[in-house]
């Protein structure tokens, strides 16, 4: 046998995804998710169901005083339509400051409710002020949860290791934003790359600088052919479905556990292979 590397192609035999991610349920995600879906970018929305339709007005970056007031719950479903309702702590609470007990109040009470509003079970979360611990974690994976976000921006296009310790690429704010998304789009890709950008709606309205996404989205939405727009969760899936193909000690027989098809390159083949979900696949030798 020769040496082989067999790479992950996202649907479509895409080597790169695009996905993003914004906070708090904030009156201004009416205008960002139209916005992208004008475009056809995908966002995971993370709200804390205890202060849905809460009236605030908070100072943002910009130093501004803006309009903080959160979604009605009976909103919620048509504003997040073709996105993804995610957790973020029932009442937005420090999950590593205030104790087992509540943490897992407010981490399990947010999903149950925001799961009635969407009508479907929740995957992702993110973490409040992006504060959390192993024991918050762990409290997330009882949960039902299986992928939260952080606020660590990596600058890279890596898949993460750990989906309940994911660290986004960039804030939208970031001075390198533009420049982190000509090279995802351009740069040379040895592998899948993944570009996450996350944020809070309210930040457009402190800083007045809602041009600076829809700049973003502008510049991406030409590369659908070449990049799949898709929710966090939709993300993880199907690196999961990837990561838990199972094959033979020759590597010439491969099972795929899951429900859904994996798309692969196999070693230097310019094609994809496709690895359907539930099948075992007999693959051809290499030529030596």
């Amino acid at each position: 046998m020769q040496m082989r590397f067999d790479t992950l192609l996202f649907p479509g035999g895409k080597s790169r995804a695009f996905t993003l991610s914004y906070d708090d349920g904030v009156i201004q995600d009416r205008r960002l998710a139209e916005l992208f879906r004008q475009y056809g970018l995908k966002c995971s929305f993370n709200l804390g169901a205890g202060v849905l339709g809460k009236q605030e007005r908070h100072a943002a970056p910009g130093g501004r005083t803006v309009d903080t007031s959160k979604v009605l719950p009976e909103e919620v479903a048509e504003v997040y339509r073709g996105h993804e309702i995610c957790g973020h702590g029932l009442y937005h609470s420090a999950l590593n400051t205030i104790g087992t007990p509540l943490a897992m109040y407010e981490i399990i009470e947010d999903k149950r409710r925001l799961e009635a509003l969407s009508g479907r079970p929740l995957k992702m979360f993110a973490y409040p002020f992006g504060l959390y611990n192993d024991r918050v974690v762990e409290l997330l994976s009882l949960a039902g949860y299986q992928g939260a976000r952080t606020v660590e921006s990596t600058h890279r296009f890596d898949l993460p290791e750990d989906f309940l310790r994911w660290n986004p690429t960039c804030h939208h704010d970031d001075e390198k934003l533009m420049e982190l998304a000509e090279q995802f789009v351009n740069g040379m890709s040895f592998g899948p790359m993944l570009f996450y950008v996350w944020g809070h709606a309210y930040e457009f309205d402190g800083a007045d600088n809602w041009q600076r996404i829809e700049e973003l989205a502008r510049f991406l939405q030409p590369h659908r052919d070449a990049v799949w727009f898709a929710t966090n969760g939709e993300i993880m899936d199907y690196v999961n479905a990837y990561r838990r193909l199972e094959y033979s000690a020759d590597g010439l027989t491969v099972y795929n556990p899951s429900a859904r098809d994996v798309l692969v390159r196999l070693g230097r083949s310019p094609e994809a292979t496709c690895l359907p979900g539930g099948q075992i696949t007999r693959l051809e030798p290499a030529e030596q």
